[in-house]
């Protein structure tokens, strides 16, 4: 791989581990009702963590596409979800729906919660078009901006209760 430092493809892929136990699944600190019954389609709650749990698992093939354990020939689809999948997500919280694993800070910092969901989906997408032209080093440089989990977890997202 031409311009490509495996100890950075494997540092991203280690970051992307952080998407791992995506879920967000768990009670609201603020006893709002969700808008539809919790863990059915059409529960925002619901659609939400499918969506993040879509992440997680794309978020893997991407990191294992960069690591040369899967094709290159998947990156520009990998890619091309992960910003569909973005976006979605960003899509996702527009909706004021507390509970799951979302602190009740997503709802009282709406704003500054909803600046980084539309900034990771910008740059999900501009990864995306960087997987077109099939040009890894472009997408590794992108990963980090693109997939900014563990940022807006520290900030926004509840612990996983112990099982």
């Amino acid at each position: 791989m031409t311009g490509f430092d495996m100890r950075t493809a494997v540092g991203v892929c280690l970051g992307i581990s952080v998407l791992a136990g995506m879920g967000l699944a768990g009670s609201s600190a603020t006893g709002a009702a969700p808008v539809a019954a919790a863990g059915v389609k059409g529960d925002p709650i619901y659609e939400r963590k499918a969506i993040m749990q879509r992440l997680d698992e794309e978020g893997e093939v991407l990191g294992n596409i960069v690591a040369g354990i899967e094709p290159p020939e998947r990156l520009a689809e990998v890619t091309r979800t992960i910003a569909n999948d973005a976006k979605e997500s960003t899509e996702s919280f527009r909706t004021i729906a507390p509970g799951g694993r979302s602190r009740d800070e997503v709802w009282s910092n709406h704003d500054d919660f909803m600046k980084r969901m539309e900034n990771f989906s910008r740059n999900a997408e501009a990864m995306a078009k960087a997987g077109e032209t099939g040009n890894m080093a472009a997408v590794t440089s992108l990963m980090v901006d693109a997939m900014p989990c563990k940022q807006c977890h520290d900030t926004y997202r509840a612990p996983k209760k112990p099982s």
